[in-house]
């Protein structure tokens, strides 16, 4: 059977697993190997797919600041006397990415480390850019967003809120055209956050808002990683003291959260990664493992 699962956002896509139920249905030999599974599924999506991504300055507000490579970007104090085109943000704090994606997966990483609010993801070239505009996938925006702390919201109508153990340093961010799938990761530790689908039309651009100052404690920048970052010590294969004890468990997770070709990377059996007590709050379509 597949676990009882809660509304949350448009379409089938936009459901969670809630966190609470993997307490009373999975053992940890199970989790340890949705663990397995997700890690699995994020380094194939590493290996495969990772994409170059710089910023557009064209499309940056006026009081964002953005470094000479175009890979980092933080609020300033006052307007920059840039001209206003039809492609700039004039109200939300926001710039896009330089890269249109019309087909394909993509994948990158942003770094958000030392950040009280931000929010990341892919929108529509189309998008409103003059003026206040709720983002939404409605309106073509597809986005995950710090608000304090651990509180989290997915931008979906109406909002999917959640809380994380930690706040997050690293967002991991999926995108596959053909198959409307737009997932986000925690790089940190490895687990997957949340999954919007869609049906595409047009170019999609990557977004980043850095957002307001938060009273000085949010003036950090983000900054797109460069090279792929690497997970906590926690997360590393520890062959030693797991094995293969508990086992063979049968995990099946729909294929909307599998990136193509992964069945020809490393064999899930090989790969033995020890549990972080934290797989995230919110893992959408997975089933309970079968023995």
């Amino acid at each position: 059977k597949e676990l009882q699962q809660t509304q949350a956002g448009e379409g089938p896509g936009c459901t969670l697993v809630e966190h609470s139920f993997l307490s009373h249905y999975w053992t940890a030999s199970q989790c340890s190997c949705l663990f397995l599974r997700i890690c699995h599924i994020l380094l194939s999506l590493k290996i495969r797919f990772l994409v170059t991504v710089t910023l557009d300055p064209d499309t940056a507000h006026p009081k964002l600041i953005l470094s000479e490579d175009r890979k980092c970007v933080k609020l300033g104090d006052t307007r920059q006397p840039v001209p206003d085109n039809p492609e700039r943000f004039d109200f939300v704090v926001s710039v896009l990415g330089s890269e249109y994606f019309i087909a394909g997966c993509h994948y990158w990483e942003v770094s958000v480390a030392d950040k009280t609010k931000w929010a990341l993801g892919v929108c529509s070239e189309s998008v409103s850019r003059k003026g206040k505009v709720t983002a939404s996938p409605a309106n073509g925006h597809w986005l995950l967003r710090q608000n304090h702390g651990n509180e989290y919201e997915a931008l979906t109508s109406p909002q999917t809120s959640f809380r994380l153990k930690e706040p997050m340093r690293c967002v991991g961010i999926f995108l596959d055209y053909e198959a409307g799938v737009i997932s986000f990761y925690n790089v940190t530790n490895q687990s997957h956050i949340f999954t919007f689908t869609h049906s595409f039309s047009g170019p999609l651009r990557p977004f980043f808002e850095p957002c307001l100052h938060d009273g000085g404690k949010n003036t950090a920048p983000l900054i797109i990683c460069s090279e792929l970052q690497k997970p906590e010590e926690s997360t590393v294969p520890n062959t030693e003291e797991k094995g293969q004890a508990n086992g063979d468990v049968a995990l099946q997770v729909d294929p909307f959260l599998l990136p193509a070709q992964a069945s020809e990377l490393i064999p899930l059996r090989d790969m033995i990664l020890s549990w972080s007590s934290d797989l995230g709050p919110a893992l959408q379509g997975l089933k309970v493992p079968s023995f």
